[in-house]
């Protein structure tokens, strides 16, 4: 999978998940800064990551991404590990 690929199939997630067509992925975007993230949506966002991608995280780490960026670099690292095995 391309990162394009990558980018485009997270966006399209966020963009469902969050009812939100505009969305823009910047790494930088946190729960809280989009008006739809909210704690139920970022369950809902992470069970459609994790189904879309098939990744699974546990609760512990669903609770620690609380950013694009964390949560990208967390699905690459998913993606990797799936990769090698």
């Amino acid at each position: 999978m391309t990162q394009n690929n990558l980018h485009d199939r997270l966006r399209n997630v966020f963009v469902e998940t969050l009812n939100e067509p505009n969305f823009q992925m910047e790494v930088s975007l946190k729960m809280g800064d989009v008006e739809t993230w909210d704690s139920f949506a970022h369950i809902n966002l992470m069970l459609g990551i994790e189904g879309e991608f098939g990744v699974e995280f546990d609760s512990d780490e669903i609770g620690s991404l609380m950013s694009v960026g964390d949560i990208l670099e967390a699905l690459q690292r998913r993606l990797e590990v799936a990769k090698r095995a």
